[in-house]
């Protein structure tokens, strides 16, 4: 949200929701991901708040959105949006879709597949490649297989995100542009001069966003198209000052034990499997961001096996943030847990 709008009290209101600016992307998101945000209406702001259009209030989205920070419903005079077609308005119903640079990935709904993404380019001017998933994130390397629906074939593309940019093979190396408000959430954390270690770094939006803050990070990746990207997106970004590394994050970052200020776990599906070597990387006083797939009913069922990995190794750990960073399936999230390691014997 680069640009807000000032707000003025007026008889014609309309709902929404007040939120606090550091938190307003995040609760925007998801607000859009719910199919509640009001796009007839322009977003709010003061120096303290973000206000929010919304296009009705029920009890399912009031538990889902609390997750995300904390919020109130409001009445305000929210200016209208100039009018421009949208795919909804072509297709008659809101469909699933991400962007990454100028390919947009839809959820393969067979016969309105075609019909999507012939919406999505008429509307959408930074479209030229639409594709649908036809795997989930499989195999060691964590990739997805796509089909071709429109426009040019190919899945690289360039990618935008909080002043950097990013090659990205989306066939070769897995990348969601949902994470971006995350990576900034942890970036913001880091200091100049801080050693970070990001265990499966990808084409690199965690590593070189903190590197380019001054950290000193070691950036590690198994899948060999993963790591051909990063070391070109590190040139591309001017990021001289950066390690990476080809090969298996459990044994490599042995290498760096009790030197690292923060530790990134991005590995949902399976990151519990490192935690042993995470926490030995980390120093006394180091952060680890720990990412996994969790139900909507035991979100942080994972600080258990976070504790018993502590206890192996002789540390103790503390939470220092939780909360959900998408919604993944129905009833499931990807949620993220920000713990401290106190000590280790």
């Amino acid at each position: 949200m680069d640009h807000f709008h000032s707000c003025r009290s007026m008889p014609d209101k309309s709902l929404g929701l007040r939120v606090e600016r550091k938190h307003g992307e995040r609760l925007r998101k998801s607000l859009v991901e719910s199919g509640l945000f009001d796009r007839s209406r322009k977003i709010c702001s003061d120096e303290t708040y973000v206000y929010l259009p919304a296009l009705e209030r029920n009890d399912e989205a009031d538990e889902a959105l609390s997750k995300v920070a904390s919020f109130q419903w409001i009445e305000l005079d929210f200016p209208a949006e100039e009018h421009q077609t949208t795919p909804e308005e072509l297709l008659g119903f809101r469909p699933s879709f991400e962007v990454v640079g100028d390919i947009a990935m839809i959820e393969d709904e067979g016969n309105d597949a075609e019909r999507i993404a012939s919406a999505l380019m008429a509307t959408c001017k930074g479209i030229r490649t639409v594709i649908a998933p036809i795997s989930d994130v499989e195999g060691e390397y964590r990739t997805r297989r796509f089909r071709h629906v429109a426009g040019d074939r190919r899945t690289v593309t360039v990618h935008r995100e909080h002043g950097l940019c990013y090659l990205v093979d989306l066939e070769g190396a897995y990348f969601t542009e949902r994470l971006g408000t995350e990576r900034k959430r942890v970036a913001d954390q880091t200091r100049p001069g801080q050693m970070v270690l990001d265990m499966f770094a990808g084409v690199g939006p965690f590593a070189l966003l903190m590197a380019k803050r001054g950290a000193r990070v070691v950036a590690i990746d198994k899948n060999p198209v993963a790591v051909k990207c990063l070391r070109e997106n590190a040139i591309r970004n001017k990021v001289l000052d950066i390690e990476i590394l080809e090969g298996d994050a459990r044994e490599l970052a042995l290498s760096y034990e009790n030197s690292a200020d923060h530790v990134i776990m991005n590995l949902p599906h399976s990151a519990s499997e490192f935690l042993d070597s995470a926490l030995r990387a980390a120093k006394p006083g180091g952060v680890i961001h720990y990412y996994c797939i969790a139900p909507e009913d035991d979100l942080y069922r994972d600080w258990k096996t976070i504790e018993s990995a502590a206890e192996r190794i002789g540390a103790s750990v503390e939470v220092v943030y939780q909360g959900i960073v998408r919604s993944y399936a129905p009833h499931r999230h990807n949620v993220v847990i920000d713990f401290r390691k106190k000590g280790s014997v």
